[in-house]
């Protein structure tokens, strides 16, 4: 009785073994199935539909699309030029009817002309059966000065149902030149669309109105340019002051000189400026012939150079220019060094003052 329990005993526990088995094995399987499914929806979400390119690329809209544009409603009418082609779908069925081509109009001192094409224009590129917009300018004035006209364009076409303009605009202006005098959209609008009565494009029977405006924008005439000083031959100028202690004036300015094509002074206070009145010697380089509108750099050194030794006062300035145009020191030597015999400042009461350029920045203007 004892075996035959324990054989029934084990024989159970080999069937439970078994069907843990088994449900490990369904698991694994469902697990590996939903994994590859996944993957596999993940690959076919992913992949490009080639349908889809396909339209796109068929798209009239897309396949003569010159740039991005801006579509919308106006309901002011064009300022520049309108265009009414009564009779439009007896037009653009009529033999030849390739386009037509407006007389020319004036906008920004130039002369202009609109252009339509009823059914596309096919010989470049644009759609068949799709309304074409250009607006050309005149060669004859590009021959002369400017070379190249800009100017921002906006194409119309009136609807009857909306009352409205709906409006063809890019965001920058675009530009004319002798070799591509024209500009515009081969597809404005499908011919389908327009020639349809319901749609709202076609009045009074069967006129459509066309319009353009033409902004000519001046290109500027008028620029600066800013840079810093490439290289400088000659970096020194020195002004020598005789008979000091008998100066009276509150300052003196030295002769105008040119370094780095640009003009300066020296300008010295005897009996000091500002912090340094009555107790230093004030010193300053100063920027000549600016213009009110002058923004300078500047990087150099000032001496006053000690006539005994090599031992001279020497302060460095950099930094942009100030209302005066001025760099420099209220206290840039005290009166007690500047007396002193020992410091070889004053020598036979002259006065050697020396300015050494590092750096500095011009602006040319044009036309000057």
């Amino acid at each position: 009785m004892f075996e035959k329990g324990l054989i029934k005993k084990e024989a159970n526990m080999f069937q439970e073994e078994k069907r843990k088995a088994n449900y490990g094995a369904i698991c694994l399987v469902c697990f590996f199935s939903c994994f590859f499914a996944f993957q596999f929806i993940k690959i076919i979400t992913t992949q490009p539909s080639t349908t889809s390119s396909i339209s796109v690329i068929d798209s009239p809209m897309s396949s003569h699309k010159l740039s991005d544009r801006r579509e919308l409603w106006r309901v002011s009418p064009p300022s520049t030029y309108c265009l009414k082609i009564e009779s439009f779908r007896k037009f653009a069925t009529s033999p030849n009817a390739e386009k037509y081509e407006s007389r020319p109009f004036q906008s920004g001192g130039y002369n202009w002309t609109l252009i339509v094409y009823p059914k596309g224009n096919i010989k470049e590129g644009a759609p068949r059966d799709w309304v074409s917009m250009y607006v050309q300018i005149d060669n004859s004035t590009l021959l002369n000065s400017p070379k190249e006209v800009y100017a921002e364009v906006k194409f119309f076409i009136y609807n009857r149902k909306e009352d409205k303009y709906f409006t063809y605009q890019e965001t920058d202006a675009k530009r004319f030149f002798l070799f591509k005098p024209y500009w515009g959209y081969g597809n404005v609008r499908s011919y389908g669309d327009v020639a349809n009565p319901d749609a709202g494009w076609l009045f009074d029977g069967d006129n459509v109105l066309f319009g353009v405006d033409v902004f000519v924008t001046e290109v500027f005439n008028k620029w600066e340019v800013f840079s810093f000083t490439k290289s400088l031959h000659n970096r020194l100028y020195k002004w020598t002051i005789p008979n000091f202690s008998s100066l009276e004036k509150q300052y003196y300015v030295s002769d105008k000189f040119v370094i780095g094509g640009r003009s300066w002074a020296l300008k010295v206070y005897p009996s000091g400026d500002g912090e340094g009145q009555g107790n230093s010697l004030s010193l300053y380089v100063v920027a000549v012939d600016v213009k009110p509108y002058d923004k300078i750099y500047l990087k150099a050194k000032l001496r006053i150079i000690n006539q005994r030794d090599s031992k001279h006062v020497e302060k460095k300035v950099e930094s942009w220019s100030d209302q005066a145009n001025s760099w420099g020191f209220q206290k840039f030597v005290p009166f007690a060094d500047l007396k002193d015999t020992s410091k070889g400042l004053l020598v036979n009461d002259t006065l050697k003052i020396e300015i050494e350029f590092e750096d500095f920045s011009n602006t040319k203007y044009f036309p000057s």
